[in-house]
């Protein structure tokens, strides 16, 4: 089964309506349906749930954490929880690429999951994947 790399600003699109990208990002979520396992980690999480509580508020934020366990109930959403060994090799990278292409720490740990993971595919919306090396879709 095909494996995609969920990132915050996917999740984000997808739970608040008054995001730029809330369409095309339902209109992709409803594309892969049936067709991936998504992946994401704690890291994107955490980033996630600060941002919904700020932007559609404690319910909406509540609302959408259910959502994602029912998802990982159902093995559609796996979440990849960032052990210490994880977080350092992506502070090597947030050392060596952090001073030309700006990527939050965050990021970088999505960098070293999604290379230990052998995964090529993300759903986001933030361009620092590409300069990744990674597909990003939509």
């Amino acid at each position: 089964m095909r494996k995609v790399f969920v990132d915050t600003s996917a999740w984000a699109a997808m739970a608040d309506r008054a995001d730029s990208n809330h369409e095309i990002a339902l209109v992709f979520r409803d594309e892969i349906a049936g067709q991936c396992q998504l992946i994401t980690t704690d890291y994107i999480l955490d980033e996630l749930y600060t941002l919904l509580r700020m932007n559609v508020g404690y319910s909406g934020a509540i609302s959408f954490k259910r959502d994602l366990d029912i998802l990982r109930q159902a093995g559609i959403l796996q979440v990849i929880w960032i052990s210490e060994d994880l977080a350092q090799q992506a502070w090597q990278i947030f050392e060596q690429f952090d001073v030309d292409k700006e990527w939050s720490f965050t990021d970088c740990v999505s960098y070293v999951v999604m290379r230990a993971h052998n995964l090529v595919e993300s759903f986001a919306f933030d361009h620092h994947f590409a300069q990744m090396g990674f597909l990003v879709r939509p």
